[in-house]
């Protein structure tokens, strides 16, 4: 007897829980698992081998405190390692629509896991305005640091003296050693990529 499928807003009728559309869509998920479970066995590896010593239950039998993103990968690889492999199996049971979102869920969370978060792209026009206010011209040696950690972007001291010899940036001192203004360094930085990529 044909009926709606299961699954939330999908109106496609179906005999069984799950229409011909979902039960695709749920496979190729599923089709996903073996590898995810291979790859979360080498994040909890690594995990591991970096814990520190006395993590976990140490000499004196009191618990530690192991590293939490460990015990997310194991109870993650655990979850999905129940899961069968083929999806029109999950579509005669009447579960079907929330076992697939949970799948889905488990497996997004493994991927995040297994690959990291996405790292935002970086406003570099946005970073120059924001120094050009609030940084005081600086010695190359404080300069460097300073621009990796407050950007995102490495430069390294003879790439700062290129662009002062080459006429792309000006010192703001010249004694007792140079001092750049570091909005005016991230100029010329742009200045060269934009050369490079011609």
């Amino acid at each position: 007897m044909s009926h709606e499928c299961t699954t939330e807003d999908c109106l496609n009728h179906t005999d069984t829980y799950l229409c011909t559309h979902c039960v695709r869509d749920l496979q190729a998920w599923l089709d996903k698992v073996d590898v995810l479970i291979e790859t979360l066995g080498v994040t909890i590896a690594k995990l591991d081998h970096v814990r520190p010593a006395n993590a976990g239950w140490n000499a004196g039998g009191k618990p530690g405190s192991a590293a939490p993103i460990n015990l997310d990968a194991l109870q993650l690889q655990q979850n999905l390692k129940s899961v069968g492999r083929c999806a029109k199996d999950y579509a005669r049971d009447e579960r079907a629509a929330g076992i697939a979102w949970l799948i889905r869920d488990w497996i997004t969370k493994a991927e995040l896991l297994v690959s990291g978060p996405e790292e935002p792209p970086v406003n570099h026009a946005a970073n120059r305005e924001r120094i050009k206010g609030i940084a005081p011209p600086m010695p190359t040696r404080q300069l460097v640091p300073w621009l990796r950690e407050k950007t995102g972007i490495i430069i390294n001291a003879q790439q700062i003296r290129d662009w002062a010899r080459r006429g792309k940036l000006t010192a703001a001192e010249r004694e007792p050693s140079p001092t750049y203004h570091p909005h005016e360094v991230l100029a010329a930085w742009h200045q060269t990529r934009k050369e490079d990529h011609r």
